[in-house]
């Protein structure tokens, strides 16, 4: 199983909270690209599709949880991906 589809999984199954890291790690092996923006915001950008995920950095801790994972989820899910 390669590390994209272990994170995918991981990703699946978190009801909390998921690592910030793991997710620029998945969202990249995905083909998003990270853009830093003003603050703590982020954006993810597919390079092919263009399309585009809006999310803040954590702080202070390093993991997203509640409403901005289960936002992920959906792109992701709507995506295909998930």
């Amino acid at each position: 199983m390669s590390k994209k589809e272990k994170l995918l999984r991981k990703l699946a199954n978190a009801n909390k909270v998921f690592a910030w890291t793991d997710l620029v790690t998945l969202l990249s092996q995905l083909g998003f690209e990270k853009v830093e923006r003003a603050g703590s915001r982020v954006v993810f950008i597919h390079t092919e599709t263009e399309y585009t995920i809006y999310l803040h950095k954590p702080h202070p801790e390093n993991h997203i949880k509640g409403g901005a994972l289960k936002e992920i989820k959906r792109h992701l899910t709507d995506r295909g991906d998930l």
